[in-house]
């Protein structure tokens, strides 16, 4: 099975990466002039990471908003420290100094307005946290994403035999209509991710997830694809659904 081979060979040549999914992607169920073969990929945790915080750190770029001080930064002339501007001598009045009972409540309903404000943006800063956590990992983060994946497009084989299998496939559904073959097709997919997943895991030590990639049908093919415990646990909101939903 060259999908076996080809799979089998990247995560045996980076033994340092920690690969989480496989996938088969590129082939659609929308009716086209022809069938092509399905692309090969795989990530890793760290090239996920790696990939984000590059994403991240241009994104900042873009915006202006580079965190890093420019060489050229200079301090403003009025901030403290070395250099800065002499303290001014300031004198109170013994007037200035009566505090009256009004006084201390503005003080006290002011500190209270403060402590709120801060624990509304605690909690608000922590909803967002959680909110940004849940996207990154949903099945339509780039954590799902085959195409954004640091090893996103392996061919399984090359010309010319990727060509006469494309031909053969694109007669056979001229013959037989489009949906009949690509359903066919289909179901010989998810049974080589299935096989994948298998013999795989066997080899490694990760519970390796391995789908067919298509967005019009992806929850039915992952139920179709990943075992109960992997459904439960990295999509818990498909697990409660029946197959046929």
């Amino acid at each position: 099975m060259t999908a076996l081979r080809h799979a089998a060979e990247v995560i045996a040549g980076h033994p340092d990466q920690d690969f989480y999914a496989i996938a088969l992607h590129g082939v659609s169920t929308e009716e086209s002039e022809s069938i092509g073969m399905p692309l090969l990929a795989l990530n890793s945790v760290q090239a996920l990471e790696r990939d984000r915080l590059s994403e991240s750190r241009e994104q900042l770029v873009e915006r202006g908003e580079d965190t890093d001080e420019p060489a050229d930064y200079e301090d403003r002339p009025d901030a403290e420290g070395e250099g800065g501007l002499e303290p001014e001598a300031v004198t109170l009045e013994a007037d200035s100094m009566v505090i009256t009972e009004t006084d201390d409540e503005d003080e006290e309903s002011f500190d209270d307005e403060s402590a709120d404000g801060e624990d509304l943006d605690e909690v608000l800063a922590s909803l967002e946290a959680d909110l940004e956590e849940d996207d990154a990992e949903s099945f339509y983060s780039d954590k799902w994403e085959p195409s954004d994946w640091h090893w996103s497009s392996i061919d399984l084989c090359e010309d010319p035999a990727a060509t006469l299998w494309s031909e053969a496939m694109t007669k056979q559904a001229a013959r037989e209509g489009w949906e009949p073959t690509v359903k066919r097709y289909y179901h010989t997919l998810v049974a080589v991710a299935r096989s994948l997943r298998e013999e795989l895991n066997e080899r490694t030590k990760a519970d390796l997830v391995v789908y067919v990639a298509d967005e019009e049908h992806a929850e039915k093919l992952l139920q179709l694809c990943l075992t109960d415990k992997q459904l439960s646990t990295y999509f818990p909101q498909l697990s409660s659904l029946p197959e046929g939903a």
